[in-house]
């Protein structure tokens, strides 16, 4: 008989990104065979518990394949999920993976529109990781639409990303005070709004004739955000989208 393949891997640690976002970085299980994945693809992780494992759960892989390690970056939405920042050092999860298509072939593209709200940031942080530590020269326009300042993280990486690629990111608060906006960033490269992702916001950095167009984020921002591009001329088909990330977990 051969030999069986284990999934099973340790934390090497937790980090708080806010007030409800955790990172769990874990081992590559010992026998992973993966040669090559691709950012944006997601895990699914089952934690031991009480003598007995959990269920099994998605969650995107927010590092870059480059890594040595792994990383998921999980939000607190239900049970299973509020539990992740209780995780330490030492403790065992299984992990199987990478799975998915979604920005599979996203380095293709030399112009690149990344479209996010909340968590579902987590795709394109593996994407720019990864264009960071490959010296991508992809244009890339990053929305992220969350509610406050206190919901957005990672968000010195991401100043220093605009630094080193061809990035602009546009951050779209719908609940912040306008007092509370902060400046936009060094040579425009970032910049805040308040409301929610318009039309009139697209039409300014979407390049209909060149622009591949990425969405992630709860159902209802992206039946709102389609409807937007549409009404830029994007046809809604031409999308590439990633719905799976968002049960109450």
């Amino acid at each position: 008989m051969g030999k069986k393949v284990s999934d099973t891997c340790e934390v090497i640690k937790t980090r708080p990104e806010n007030y409800d976002v955790t990172s769990i970085i874990f081992e590559k299980p010992e026998d992973w065979r993966v040669v090559d994945w691709k950012p944006g693809q997601y895990g699914i992780i089952r934690v031991y518990r009480d003598g007995q494992w959990s269920e099994p759960h998605p969650f995107t892989l927010s590092c870059s394949p480059t890594e040595e390690n792994l990383r998921m970056t999980i939000k607190q939405q239900g049970n299973f999920t509020s539990t992740i920042p209780e995780l330490k050092s030492g403790d065992k999860i299984k992990f199987s993976g990478p799975y998915g298509k979604f920005c599979q072939d996203i380095e293709e593209h030399d112009d690149i529109v990344m479209i996010a709200g909340g968590v579902g940031i987590t795709p394109f942080l593996s994407v720019l990781r990864h264009f960071l530590s490959t010296g991508a020269s992809n244009r890339v326009t990053l929305f992220w639409a969350n509610k406050t300042l206190d919901d957005v993280f990672a968000e010195e990486e991401l100043k220093t990303m605009t630094a080193e690629l061809n990035l602009d990111i546009i951050h779209v608060l719908s609940r912040e005070k306008e007092e509370n906006i902060p400046e936009d960033g060094v040579s425009g490269s970032i910049r805040y709004t308040t409301g929610h992702i318009s039309r009139e916001l697209l039409d300014e950095y979407i390049r209909v004739s060149s622009s591949a167009v990425y969405l992630c984020g709860p159902p209802g921002m992206q039946e709102h955000v389609l409807n937007e591009l549409q009404a830029c001329g994007v046809k809604p088909e031409s999308v590439q989208r990633e719905t799976f990330s968002f049960p109450k977990t």
